[in-house]
Protein backbone atom coordinates (compact mmCIF):
# COMPACT_ATOMS: atom_id res chain seq x y z
CA UNK A 1 0.00 0.00 0.00
CA UNK A 2 2.83 2.38 0.86
CA UNK A 3 4.52 1.63 -2.48
CA UNK A 4 1.30 2.38 -4.35
CA UNK A 5 0.88 5.67 -2.50
CA UNK A 6 4.48 6.60 -3.27
CA UNK A 7 3.97 5.77 -6.95
CA UNK A 8 0.81 7.88 -7.07
CA UNK A 9 2.55 10.82 -5.39
CA UNK A 10 5.52 10.51 -7.74
CA UNK A 11 3.28 10.37 -10.81
CA UNK A 12 1.28 13.34 -9.56
CA UNK A 13 4.49 15.28 -8.99
CA UNK A 14 5.74 14.42 -12.49
CA UNK A 15 2.47 15.60 -14.05
CA UNK A 16 2.73 18.84 -12.09
CA UNK A 17 6.26 19.38 -13.38
CA UNK A 18 5.18 18.59 -16.94
CA UNK A 19 2.33 21.09 -16.66
CA UNK A 20 4.62 23.78 -15.21
CA UNK A 21 7.16 23.26 -17.98
CA UNK A 22 4.41 23.50 -20.57
CA UNK A 23 3.19 26.80 -19.11
CA UNK A 24 6.71 28.25 -19.33
CA UNK A 25 7.05 26.98 -22.92
CA UNK A 26 3.66 28.45 -23.83
CA UNK A 27 4.51 31.81 -22.27
CA UNK A 28 7.74 32.00 -24.28
CA UNK A 29 5.92 31.04 -27.48
CA UNK A 30 3.26 33.69 -26.87
CA UNK A 31 5.77 36.39 -25.94
CA UNK A 32 7.75 35.82 -29.15
CA UNK A 33 4.58 35.95 -31.25
CA UNK A 34 3.27 39.09 -29.52
CA UNK A 35 6.60 40.87 -29.96
CA UNK A 36 7.19 39.84 -33.59
CA UNK A 37 3.90 39.17 -35.38
CA UNK A 38 3.82 42.55 -37.12
CA UNK A 39 6.91 41.62 -39.11
CA UNK A 40 5.85 38.02 -39.95
CA UNK A 41 6.14 37.04 -43.59
CA UNK A 42 3.93 34.35 -45.13
CA UNK A 43 6.19 31.48 -44.01
CA UNK A 44 6.38 32.82 -40.47
CA UNK A 45 2.57 33.06 -40.32
CA UNK A 46 2.31 29.45 -41.46
CA UNK A 47 4.87 28.32 -38.89
CA UNK A 48 3.20 30.33 -36.14
CA UNK A 49 -0.30 28.98 -36.82
CA UNK A 50 0.97 25.40 -37.07
CA UNK A 51 2.88 25.69 -33.79
CA UNK A 52 -0.11 27.37 -32.16
CA UNK A 53 -2.39 24.47 -33.11
CA UNK A 54 0.16 21.98 -31.74
CA UNK A 55 0.41 23.94 -28.50
CA UNK A 56 -3.39 24.04 -28.20
CA UNK A 57 -3.50 20.26 -28.61
CA UNK A 58 -0.89 19.82 -25.88
CA UNK A 59 -2.80 22.21 -23.64
CA UNK A 60 -5.99 20.18 -24.02
CA UNK A 61 -4.05 17.06 -22.99
CA UNK A 62 -2.49 18.72 -19.92
CA UNK A 63 -5.26 21.08 -18.78
CA UNK A 64 -6.79 18.61 -16.33
CA UNK A 65 -3.45 18.38 -14.49
CA UNK A 66 -2.96 22.16 -14.29
CA UNK A 67 -3.88 24.48 -11.49
CA UNK A 68 -6.62 27.03 -12.05
CA UNK A 69 -3.94 29.73 -12.11
CA UNK A 70 -2.01 27.92 -14.86
CA UNK A 71 -5.17 27.46 -16.95
CA UNK A 72 -6.09 31.13 -16.52
CA UNK A 73 -2.60 32.15 -17.66
CA UNK A 74 -2.85 29.97 -20.79
CA UNK A 75 -6.39 31.18 -21.52
CA UNK A 76 -5.28 34.81 -21.21
CA UNK A 77 -2.45 34.17 -23.67
CA UNK A 78 -4.88 32.39 -26.01
CA UNK A 79 -7.04 35.52 -26.20
CA UNK A 80 -3.99 37.54 -27.23
CA UNK A 81 -2.80 34.92 -29.74
CA UNK A 82 -6.25 34.62 -31.29
CA UNK A 83 -6.36 38.41 -31.65
CA UNK A 84 -3.00 38.25 -33.44
CA UNK A 85 -4.31 35.59 -35.82
CA UNK A 86 -7.45 37.62 -36.56
CA UNK A 87 -5.39 40.76 -37.10
CA UNK A 88 -3.03 38.89 -39.42
CA UNK A 89 -5.86 37.43 -41.48
CA UNK A 90 -7.60 40.81 -41.69
CA UNK A 91 -4.37 42.46 -42.80
CA UNK A 92 -3.85 39.84 -45.48
CA UNK A 93 -7.44 40.25 -46.68
CA UNK A 94 -7.07 44.04 -46.83
CA UNK A 95 -3.86 43.62 -48.79
CA UNK A 96 -5.64 41.39 -51.28
CA UNK A 97 -8.53 43.86 -51.60
CA UNK A 98 -6.01 46.66 -52.13
CA UNK A 99 -4.33 44.68 -54.92
CA UNK A 100 -7.69 44.05 -56.59
CA UNK A 101 -8.62 47.74 -56.38
CA UNK A 102 -5.26 48.76 -57.84
CA UNK A 103 -5.63 46.24 -60.65
CA UNK A 104 -9.16 47.43 -61.39
CA UNK A 105 -8.06 51.07 -61.34
CA UNK A 106 -5.25 50.27 -63.74
CA UNK A 107 -7.60 48.46 -66.08
CA UNK A 108 -10.11 51.33 -66.01
CA UNK A 109 -7.35 53.83 -66.68
CA UNK A 110 -6.22 51.79 -69.71
CA UNK A 111 -9.80 51.55 -70.98
CA UNK A 112 -10.33 55.30 -70.68
CA UNK A 113 -7.13 56.23 -72.53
Amino acid sequence: MKTLLTAILLLSSMLGIKSSLFVVKYERFAERAIENYQSFDEQEWTTFTTEYQQMRTQYKELAADMSAEQREKIDSLNYKLNAIIIRGKASKALGTVGEIVNEAAGTLKELLE
